[in-house]
């Protein structure tokens, strides 16, 4: 969704050292068409980068090697973690190791645990705090709309300018130059709560915000990963 998705955001360079290395010792992800959150990936741990907000891994999956990032995270290396979901890009460039990947895949995180993950699509949320978005109540910002009256309706405001006010969920910030932020305000419509938004301003988890931007529906980031609806060019409203 980057997460995102950051995912949906979600969402997010090698060290000089690393651009010496024989690229040929790194294999391109298989392109996967099927939706990435149904799958499980067990992977072993061959190489770490610190990369400021993000930790990038060189993994081996069932022998295909390839590079992912990762919120920061500590890991170690040789050992075997597990994730699910995940958004492939290419030719990503990550300025703090001034790299160009030809593939890499960002997830939310990586787990010690399959059962862990399994848990989790069972219960999708399971980590989530589910009375606080059916608690929380945010009051419709002037001249804008409701997350409910966005989601009922979404192809009159496709293509359109508008305005929205939530309380921030989820953060990824610096993917593809963008940050990916998700929004709640306690409206929802057929299940949907939370709107993705790609914004250059900075925001926290917790911040009550108004975004205005561009409403594009069935965002294609390929490889079978796509936002059903997503705020583009977002800028904060003070």
């Amino acid at each position: 969704m980057k997460n995102q998705i950051k995912f949906f955001a979600v969402i997010f360079s090698v060290l000089v050292l690393f651009s010496c290395k024989d690229k040929e010792g790194y294999s391109k992800i298989e392109n996967k068409q099927e939706p990435a959150k149904s799958t499980i990936h067990k992977i072993v741990i061959n190489e770490t980068l610190d990369g400021g907000n993000y930790t990038y891994l060189n993994v081996d999956e069932s022998g295909n090697k390839y590079w992912m990032a990762i919120p920061n995270t500590q890991v170690k290396v040789g050992d075997t973690y597990y994730y699910d979901g995940g958004m492939q890009m290419k030719d990503f460039e990550s300025k703090e190791l001034m790299k160009t990947f030809d593939f890499i895949t960002f997830a939310e995180g990586i787990r010690t645990s399959e059962k862990l993950i399994i848990e989790k699509q069972v219960n999708p949320h399971t980590n989530s705090d589910t009375s606080e978005m059916e608690a929380i109540k945010i009051e419709k910002p002037a001249n804008g709309v409701s997350l409910n009256e966005l989601f009922s309706d979404k192809e009159s405001f496709s293509t359109k300018s508008i305005i929205v006010k939530g309380k921030v969920v989820k953060v990824n910030n610096g993917i593809m130059d963008k940050n990916w932020i998700h929004i709640i305000d306690g409206t929802q419509f057929e299940g949907e709560k939370d709107l993705g938004i790609t914004t250059q301003d900075t925001v926290k988890i917790g911040d009550i915000i108004t975004f205005k931007g561009i409403i594009t529906l069935n965002k294609d980031f390929g490889h079978g990963y796509v936002y059903p609806i997503l705020m583009e060019e977002g800028t904060l409203v003070k």
